[in-house]
């Protein structure tokens, strides 16, 4: 147990290290808002390696569904990104680190500027994934829902929203982007966004309280087809990019966040029409 714990620790403090090394320029300068900056990068990381409801119900005596630990069944981690959900919301609203305005909870402008860029985005993305049939594992028909909806919100919720709106207070909006402009912070995130998909979590620690089939039950059912690789790399590092455009070019989360999950949607649809 003290091993588990310290290691859930030493995996939040790693990625508040991480943001506070991203954001060390202005450290002297505003070294609260860049603490804040990185506790809200360790408490992400925590929220978003927390047991799934499997685990929970195994660990509490619940009868499952056979299939729901099952080798061949991949659990859907709904815990952690609907506690990710709640962590943003709650740094928002309940401890008021970032204001809603800053985090981007706005109505989105410029929308048909955006537009071009996102259909062709879309359509590129399509044609991969209809092409890479082969790259992509099955999916049940949580896991679709789950897959088109819920990691884009939460992610850019905290990426663009919550994390955008503090560094902005930072570093100084001085990058330029296609009709618009966008700060250090903004680069930050990406990186983090980038790291958040390769580094992974050790999940074998959960495995005790487990049923005893062997079944790994804290990782996303896709940790498996991520692979730190060049090819990942740059996917997320455009994909990153793309996400930062929107957000900064209509001043809303929102609109980044239904990017995200119309990139999600159409990998998703060009893997089951191949």
């Amino acid at each position: 147990m003290l091993f588990d714990i310290a290691t859930l620790l030493l995996w939040g403090l790693l990625w508040g290290l991480l943001c506070l090394v991203l954001g060390a320029p202005r450290l002297v300068v505003a070294p609260r808002l860049l603490g804040l900056a990185a506790a809200a990068c360790a408490l992400h990381a925590l929220v978003l390696v927390l047991p799934s409801f499997t685990y929970w119900a195994l660990a509490t005596g619940f009868t499952l569904p056979a299939s729901w630990t099952n080798p061949l069944y991949h659990p859907v981690t709904w815990t952690n990104k609907v506690a990710g959900l709640l962590l943003s919301a709650g740094l928002v609203y309940g401890l008021r680190w970032v204001k809603p305005a800053e985090a981007g909870l706005k109505r989105p402008q410029a929308l048909r500027a955006v537009a071009p860029v996102v259909v062709a985005s879309v359509a590129l993305v399509f044609a991969d994934a209809y092409f890479s049939r082969h790259a992509f594992t099955h999916l049940w028909w949580n896991e679709r829902v789950f897959f088109a909806l819920v990691p884009g919100l939460e992610e850019e919720l905290f990426y663009r929203g919550v994390l955008l709106g503090l560094l902005s207070r930072v570093f100084p909006r001085t990058i330029s982007l296609p009709g618009t402009r966008t700060s250090w912070g903004g680069v930050v995130g990406i990186l983090l966004f980038v790291l958040g998909h390769g580094l992974k979590f050790p999940g074998n620690i959960w495995l005790p309280l487990a049923d005893g089939s062997g079944v790994q039950l804290l990782p996303y059912w896709w940790a498996g087809l991520l692979r730190f690789s060049l090819t990942d790399v740059v996917f997320q590092l455009v994909m990153g990019t793309l996400f930062l455009w929107v957000r900064e070019r209509t001043g809303s989360v929102w609109a980044a966040a239904a990017t995200h999950c119309l990139i999600n949607s159409t990998l998703l649809v060009g893997h089951l029409l191949s």
